[in-house]
């Protein structure tokens, strides 16, 4: 019943945004009434997939296992930010939790596009049906089966296979909806772009994408943060950034956003670079569904820690991109080339071509970063593989898949490692901050060499005395001199912009592209202080209640430390209690390591202490209990020394003589003892009373002696029933020695300890820049609001050969 009132909402959904577009394409071809058929599909879209959404969200709450995809991303013990989190955990959840945003956009675009309504509209629900398709396809309703015989597990399990232990993490409440978000305003300039050339509308439609395009820029901008900030407080995700396939899948999109939003300008002041801008909203788009691609169809999952794995979405995602692809070369083809094309600034020193020249760069570092984050696909195709690895493994560093299949991948695939990205981006980030330094103090017509330079002089003194202390504090690569010198005169022209701005009456709102600017400057300095300066990883042993001493600070384990959760229950987890120190003062961290009994497998979490200047970062590694070396613990097979003793396990065998007497039976535990050059077999006993029906059954210790006279025994009765049973079945025993009163080995951990110094820079350099980025969405948002757009309805007549085409 769950399957089927799901799915209905999602058929509803589907055909209601069909109707959409049935009804918007009608009105295009000049049926009027059709228009109220867009709207209402428009509007009842969002009223299904919002019934979706909450039907789903509701399943997690209510602990529906018997449901397929509550079973796997949910438990009994996540509590309610987290379950409702955990419904877009896997595919299915995520494409709804997309598909309701799209339909919410949807409906905002209905009041704010006017004339553009019906060829906007007819693009963006065309998308909309494409993400519905995909929630039906991964449907998220569909029952738990059993996959042995097909048929419904009865009676439903009680409990949930659970969230995996990375994602329990508050940014993953965040983090996902914010990209997502960013995801569904890329689509509003694409529609935008489409539509205008539907309409013959080749400027119009620019002004009111304008707006949407800095939302799309600064939600995406903000869910990269997020993420980055994510990876950096867990361990195995390479950091804040690690040129990780998955991370640069939504990097891409961000950089042609960044690199569309300049160009508009362009066109938006005097008519230039028409082409391009359809171009790049068409190739945002593309480059947002290509990064689903990536990271849904599992062509990553040999080279990434992040990607998505799920049977059956890789043929769909496919057809996705190849019909998002096929559909916007056709109506570009079609119209291109009937746009009127204008000459750009002959000028050189003029702000439109600073522009370009920035959006060139900002196309050419998103094409190496596309280039890099392909190569797993690239090298896939047959007899390509190899090849390319003697290409680029001469230079590069690659891998080949052994990093997380243990082996390299036999047809070749591999994936470029972050030295590729680190090599060739950073020449082009330094080309684009000069470009950062004089664009801002530009007009739109040629500026005057001299008055430039005389604007240059102080940000250029405080640049080269902010080198110059650089220095003096020990930085010495020329690369990252050349980005200190660079990041602070580009910050120095574009705060000295601001200034002029406010001082000449223009008001705040048109500072956002300066304060962006000046964001991103911090940024770069920032990821030279961490990631070029950064102290290296230091391993460190302390024993409890001991104290070591590095990068300056006093570190002592005060021990481990189970932790509950906001009820006050066990929830699994654990801690390790450090005391750090430093010049009198004192602070506690608590690095997260602990045994996850879901996923099997060793989690830990860094403790990360920020200070204005560094970060100190401490990352659990190994968390050894106190050892008793008297009471040795072996499995089959396995040998132990304690004191004078090499002892053997070879596992449990039963003493046929005394199997069937009352019920009762003696297990030996036998062992093979090398002592002094000899070996001996030794065999402790363990009698086992069954005892009557209702009675428990009980376990006696036989001790024997080992050839140097001390006593050995196991220690059975010490453990609960359970705790035996699994000891037997699976060979295992715990042995007590008496008489060597061997020394307790007290509880160990092993940590890595770094500083990462400027962190600071980067998170608020990022927070600037999108704070730049929310400023200029909001005055667009005014200006698109004051402003007439009176389109042509008819194709005109490109200019005159002669007077050059501004592409």
């Amino acid at each position: 019943m769950l399957y089927l009132f799901g799915t209905m909402f999602i058929l509803a959904g589907l055909l209601l945004s069909l109707m959409a577009c049935a009804g918007y394409a009608l009105t295009i071809r000049g049926n009027r009434a059709a228009l109220t058929y867009g709207r209402v599909g428009v509007f009842g879209a969002l009223l299904t997939v919002s019934a979706l959404w909450l039907m789903l969200v509701a399943l997690f709450l209510a602990r529906r296992f018997e449901v397929a995809y509550v079973f796997q991303y949910s438990s009994t013990s996540l509590d309610t930010f987290f379950t409702i989190a955990a419904s877009w955990a896997g595919q299915p959840g995520s494409f709804a939790l997309w598909a309701l945003f799209s339909a919410i956009v949807a409906v905002l675009l209905v009041g704010h596009t006017r004339h553009f309504e019906p060829y906007v509209l007819s693009i963006f629900m065309g998308v909309q049906v494409a993400l519905l398709i995909l929630v039906l396809i991964g449907n998220p309703f569909a029952p738990l089966t059993d996959p042995r015989t097909g048929m419904l597990f009865m009676p439903p399990p009680t409990e949930g296979h659970g969230l995996n232990p990375l994602l329990h993490n508050f940014w993953m409440i965040i983090h996902p909806p914010v990209v997502f978000l960013g995801y569904t305003l890329t689509t509003v300039p694409f529609a935008f772009a489409l539509g205008g050339l539907l309409r013959y509308d080749y400027d119009g439609w620019v002004t009111r994408a304008l707006p949407w395009t800095l939302a799309a820029w600064a939600f995406l901008g903000l869910g990269i943060l997020l993420g980055a900030y994510w990876a950096y407080e867990t361990l195995g995700w390479g950091g804040y950034w690690a040129w990780d396939p998955v991370e640069n899948s939504s990097l891409v999109p961000w950089l042609v956003l960044t690199a569309l939003l300049h160009s508009m300008l362009v066109q938006r002041t005097h008519g230039g670079l028409r082409r391009t801008n359809v171009v790049l909203s068409v190739v945002a788009y593309l480059a947002v569904a290509y990064a689903t691609f990536l990271t849904r169809s599992g062509v990553l999952s040999n080279f990434s820690v992040h990607s998505y794995v799920a049977a059956g979405m890789q043929s769909a995602l496919i057809v996705f991109l190849a019909l998002i692809l096929l559909g916007s070369v056709v109506i570009v083809l079609r119209r291109l080339f009937d746009m009127p094309i204008r000459s750009l600034n002959a000028h050189l020193l003029s702000r439109d071509n600073f522009l370009v020249l920035g959006t060139l760069v900002l196309l050419v570092i998103a094409t190496v970063v596309v280039l890099g984050t392909s190569m797993p696909v690239i090298s896939a195709i047959p007899g390509v593989g190899h090849t390319l690895q003697d290409i680029f493994g001469s230079t590069f560093e690659i891998n080949d898949g052994s990093a997380m299949t243990g082996a390299p991948l036999e047809d070749g695939r591999f994936n470029l490692a972050p030295s590729f990205y680190e090599t060739t981006t950073p020449i082009l980030a330094l080309v684009m901050l000069v470009l950062l330094v004089v664009a801002p103090l530009l007009g739109w017509h040629e500026a005057n060499p001299r008055t430039l330079l005389r604007t240059l002089l102080w940000p250029f003194v405080v640049a080269v005395v902010s080198t110059i202390v650089a220095i003096i504090l020990g930085v010495r690569q020329g690369m990252s001199l050349g980005f200190i010198l660079v990041s602070v005169l580009a910050m120095g022209t574009n705060i000295l912009t601001i200034v002029r701005t406010m001082r000449g009456g223009g008001g705040w709102l048109f500072t956002g592209g300066q304060v962006a600017h000046v964001g991103l400057c911090l940024l770069i300095l920032g990821v030279i202080g961490s990631k070029v300066y950064a102290s290296p990883d230091e391993r460190v042993l302390i024993s409890a209640d001991e104290t070591v001493s590095i990068y300056g600070f006093d570190i002592t384990f005060d021990g481990w430390e189970a932790t509950q959760d906001r009820e006050g229950n066990p929830d699994g987890k654990g801690v390790l209690n450090l005391t750090i120190s430093r010049g009198g003062s004192s602070f506690t961290a608590r690095p997260e390591i602990y045994l996850d009994q879901t996923m099997g497998g060793v989690m830990q979490t860094p403790a990360v202490r920020s200070r204005i200047w560094y970060d100190l970062y401490v990352s659990p590694v190994e968390y050894l209990g106190e050892n008793d070396p008297n009471r040795p613990f072996l499995e089959a097979g396995e040998t132990v020394s304690v004191g004078p003793y090499d002892i053997t396990f070879q596992g449990y065998s039963i003493d046929q003589d005394t199997l069937g007497q009352d019920g009762k039976a003696k297990l030996n535990a036998e062992l093979t003892v090398a002592y002094e050059g000899s070996e001996t077999t030794v065999m402790p006993k363990i009698q086992i009373d069954v005892g009557e029906e209702d009675e428990e059954t009980t376990f006696e210790e036989i001790p024997t002696t080992l050839p140097g006279g001390h006593p050995v025994s196991t220690a059975m009765e010490e453990l609960s029933s359970s705790q035996r049973m699994s000891m037997l079945t699976q060979r295992m025993v715990i042995l007590n020695i008496g008489g060597l009163n061997l020394p307790i080995q007290p509880a160990q951990a092993v940590l890595t300890v770094s500083t990462k110094p400027l962190m600071i820079l980067v998170w608020a350099g990022v927070l600037i820049c999108l704070l730049g980025g929310g400023v200029a969405a909001f005055r667009r948002h005014i200006e698109g609001q004051q402003r007439l757009v009176r389109p042509s309805r008819v194709p005109v007549s490109p200019v005159v050969a002669g007077q050059g085409s501004g592409e």
